[in-house]
């Protein structure tokens, strides 16, 4: 009698590259996605994943490529996704050089050094703190270590892979989160990162973006969504240990060009 194999395969990972103007799975022969240092390929999913079967390693460097974007390059401990879903959002951001969607909002940055040098490297994280460009509200309570929250929608639906910040009546205190993956239900998001401290329900949730400057210093923040005419943004700058907070205003539906940011010597 042959033996019959009783190999059977074990999804370890599902990438989903996330494009930054519209929220939307990103794909086409020139994504790339990779895991440095192994030669598992992955297999391309209906809904436009990537997965990898059958990983032994329990940790791995997650490479995303695409033309005219930032690659993204990630460490992720597989043990730590969940065994029915280890599914990991990757928000893939654009490039200077990439054109934005029309009546997109957003800022175009070039950060220079005293000497009007370009300094790549440096991340840029941004929100928005008005009322008027809030995403919804809380709709429960939600206590530090929760990765799941309800909030009632009132400017425009948050996606996998959004970027936002908590706000508390009156703007005393802030959490940065991100979407996790698609709960599936309207009104429950799954956040990537657990929330670290309790939140009354109440609390806003108001969009954020973050870049990463190029060789050429040019960073460009989407910030996806309905905005209005006129809102301003804050901003926060780091590169090793050193970082400054800015302020802009933007105007909603086009990208708006800053004048150059000077980077802080010393």
């Amino acid at each position: 009698m042959s033996a019959e194999s009783t190999f059977v395969s074990r999804c370890s990972l599902v990438v989903y590259p996330i494009d930054a103007w519209t929220g939307r799975a990103l794909a086409g022969a020139d994504v790339l996605v990779r895991l440095e240092g192994l030669t598992h390929k992955p297999l391309r999913t209906a809904d436009g994943g990537y997965a990898f079967m059958d990983v032994q390693a329990t940790e791995c460097s997650l490479t995303v490529s695409a033309p005219l974007r930032m690659i993204v390059r990630r460490a992720v401990d597989l043990t730590a996704l969940p065994k029915q879903s280890p599914v990991v959002i990757a928000p893939v951001l654009p490039g200077a050089r990439l054109p934005a969607p029309p009546g997109a909002t957003g800022l175009a940055l070039l950060v220079v050094d005293a000497d009007g040098k370009p300094v790549p490297d440096i991340d840029i994280y941004a929100w928005v703190e008005e009322d008027s460009c809030g995403r919804g509200r809380l709709a429960d309570d939600l206590p530090a270590g929760s990765d799941m929250l309800r909030y009632a929608s009132e400017g425009g639906r948050l996606l996998p892979g959004d970027r936002f910040i908590l706000m508390e009546r009156g703007g005393k205190a802030t959490e940065r989160c991100r979407v996790g993956p698609d709960t599936g239900q309207p009104g429950l998001l799954s956040l990537e990162v657990p929330a670290v401290r309790d939140w009354r329900r109440g609390a806003l949730l108001l969009p954020a973006a973050a870049a990463l400057t190029d060789c050429d210093g040019a960073a460009t923040l989407a910030l996806r969504g309905a905005y209005p005419q006129r809102f301003r943004v804050h901003a926060e700058l780091v590169l090793g240990k050193k970082r400054t907070r800015v302020e802009w205003t933007a105007a909603g539906g086009t990208v708006t060009r800053q004048d150059r940011v000077v980077w802080p010597a010393g």
